[in-house]
């Protein structure tokens, strides 16, 4: 479950309070956990960043930042998440993000006040095989599971390698068979939201749009973008889109990936850190942000 609530300095002003529900699904390439435990690590922070910290919460949290400190600072390679035998057996990762008064949702919206915002993620992070499923295995009892557990959620974190666009016709197919299972269901908990999120935004061919996600989206994964667009303008959910990194990029005037390119294959790419010294992932907070509250956040999505 997504928890954000929103606290004030100032007794006049009430909280306000949100809750939504998180899934994170993609491809075995997709970098899922990696993107979980570079959030939960959040290292180097940019001083002017909105967020003032993360923090993990309960053991599953803090499994995230052991990874993060004994793999990937390490230079190493994350191991592929195995596919559970039960949802119930998933890892359900909880982390608590602050963001400074000075860039907190009621400032943006009205310019008053200094409310700090409190973005309690808990999250579960699904094997890769699973999407692989949706195609190859429709029938599977465990596949079916899966996808109840799913529909309960209001928020659905799609991840996909934005250098894996020759796999377009793949993910849009699976993404068909997941959306139509999402929408026999009904959520009680509210209007469900999905954020397609392109993942390994240092690669250069990335990394020169990363402030047009959507564009991305639309030009590299076309046939994925007109299903998800389909799914809004029917009026099944929200969609926005998102471009992000889990390693980041090295120096200021020529940046250059932070990262020791491994693969490069239809996948996608599969690279280590290259200097976990100068390590800063960049937005990785902007989709929370958005299936939190509904409204994106304009610092946030400058990385």
């Amino acid at each position: 479950m997504i928890r954000n609530w929103f606290k004030t300095k100032t007794d006049s002003l009430e909280s306000q309070q949100s809750s939504a529900v998180l899934r994170v699904i993609g491809d075995r390439s997709s970098g899922k956990t990696a993107y979980m435990a570079s959030l939960a690590r959040w290292p180097n922070a940019d001083p002017t960043s909105p967020v003032q910290t993360v923090i993990p919460v309960g053991e599953a949290g803090e499994e995230l930042i052991t990874k993060a400190q004994n793999i990937l600072e390490q230079g190493l390679e994350l191991e592929a998440t195995n596919l559970a035998a039960s949802t119930t057996d998933i890892k359900d990762y909880t982390l608590r993000i602050t963001l400074k008064g000075q860039f907190s949702w009621n400032n943006l919206k009205t310019n008053i006040g200094s409310q700090i915002v409190n973005l309690n993620i808990s999250s579960k992070d699904y094997a890769g095989e699973f999407f692989s499923d949706l195609l190859y295995r429709a029938g599977n009892p465990q596949l079916q599971e899966y996808l109840e557990d799913c529909s309960l959620a209001t928020g659905i974190m799609f991840l996909v390698d934005g250098s894996s666009r020759a796999k377009d016709s793949e993910y849009a197919n699976g993404l068909d068979k997941f959306l139509t299972s999402l929408d026999r269901t009904d959520t009680v908990l509210g209007r469900r939201k999905i954020a397609f999120v392109l993942t390994k935004c240092e690669q250069s061919e990335l990394w020169v749009n990363r402030h047009r996600p959507a564009f991305l989206a639309e030009a590299r994964f076309p046939q994925v973008h007109r299903k998800l667009q389909a799914w809004q303008q029917i009026g099944s959910g929200s969609l926005e889109y998102f471009t992000t990194s889990a390693f980041g990029m090295l120096g200021n005037n020529y940046p250059e990936p932070n990262v020791q390119l491994l693969s490069r294959g239809r996948d996608g790419v599969t690279a280590v850190i290259k200097e976990p010294k100068r390590w800063r992932p960049f937005g990785l907070v902007a989709p929370v942000y958005w299936l939190c509250t509904g409204d994106r956040h304009k610092e946030l999505d400058k990385g």
